[in-house]
């Protein structure tokens, strides 16, 4: 399910939150955390939560502010909330990752690599959220802020 709505508000957010126009407390609280859209919520919970620290307020300026590959990713979740494309990738839900750690330590991170190699199969994992390139290129030739831009 596609909640164009929701995606369209976390997009600006993430964009704004990047520029350093607001602060962690103000992108999560703005955060449309209702949303049942697969994305919105994988991008929150997996990709824009370890982009801050949690603990106290701060914006993405500074010593907090996202080195490129970081800047580069976020750019990429934005293109994706912009597209009408399903998300497609695996969910590991949070009590099973939960359930893992323990395992994960006994085996120094070896439950953690199948794990990631199961929920990676048949995908690209660098063009995350994207499943497929194809579908990334797509996006790209019709970047969303310039799509009614005059010649």
């Amino acid at each position: 399910m596609v909640d164009r709505e929701s995606r369209r508000r976390l997009a600006e957010l993430l964009r704004h939150f990047v520029a350093g126009l607001i602060s962690n407390d103000e992108f999560e609280d703005r955060c449309p955390h209702g949303s049942r859209d697969s994305a919105v919520r994988q991008i929150m919970d997996e990709g824009a939560w370890f982009l801050y620290d949690d603990l106290h307020e701060h914006r993405l300026t500074g010593s907090y502010k996202l080195n490129a590959r970081d800047r580069e990713s976020v750019a990429r979740w934005i293109l994706f909330l912009e597209t009408d494309l399903s998300y497609e990738w695996p969910i590991v839900s949070l009590g099973l990752r939960l359930a893992l750690v323990p395992i994960n330590l006994v085996t120094f991170g070896l439950l953690g690599r199948i794990v990631q190699r199961y929920a990676s199969q048949g995908g690209a994992v660098h063009l995350w959220p994207f499943r497929r390139r194809p579908d990334y290129e797509a996006a790209l030739k019709e970047p969303p802020y310039l799509r009614n831009a005059a010649p």
